[in-house]
């Protein structure tokens, strides 16, 4: 009998890698498959993935220029949020802090003030460049050239 080697879960620090590759990537169907089935969100709505995917798609309706790094909070990793200034300069608004459960999103917060001590780095200035250029993306219609 040749039984199936099932692979260990990401770490959590992969898992963030991802999250935050997808998230900028505006990859929504990724993001949930980085969800726990019961993940819980006290401001993307929770219970299931696709709830959560609803919230973080209201968000990027809301913030369309919003992009995502990784970064510390002391000694635990967390996604800091930025939005670009009018001289495209990115300030942080805020992060998010995550629980997992076998390498998946079990939980995830929303934290709106930057403390002193979070460690990150900003992003560069043409980071969406190619989604403000697509004529699609208000309706979530067409190409993106």
């Amino acid at each position: 009998m040749v039984s199936e080697r099932v692979p260990p879960p990401p770490s959590e620090e992969d898992a963030l890698d991802e999250f935050v590759e997808i998230l900028n990537a505006r990859d929504l169907e990724g993001i949930a498959d980085l969800l726990a089935p019961e993940v819980t969100s006290t401001v993307f709505g929770g219970g299931t993935p696709e709830s959560v995917v609803e919230g973080m798609s209201d968000l990027l309706l809301r913030y369309p220029h919003l992009v995502t790094s990784r970064g510390e909070m002391g000694e635990e990793p967390v996604v800091v949020l930025w939005l670009p200034d009018e001289e495209e300069r990115y300030r942080a608004v805020g992060y998010l802090d995550f629980a997992f459960e076998e390498g998946l999103i079990e939980h995830l917060e929303y934290v709106d003030e930057v403390p002193s001590d979070l460690l990150a780095e900003e992003p560069e200035g043409d980071e969406l460049a190619e989604w403000e250029r697509w004529p699609g993306w208000d309706s979530g219609e067409g190409d993106r050239t």
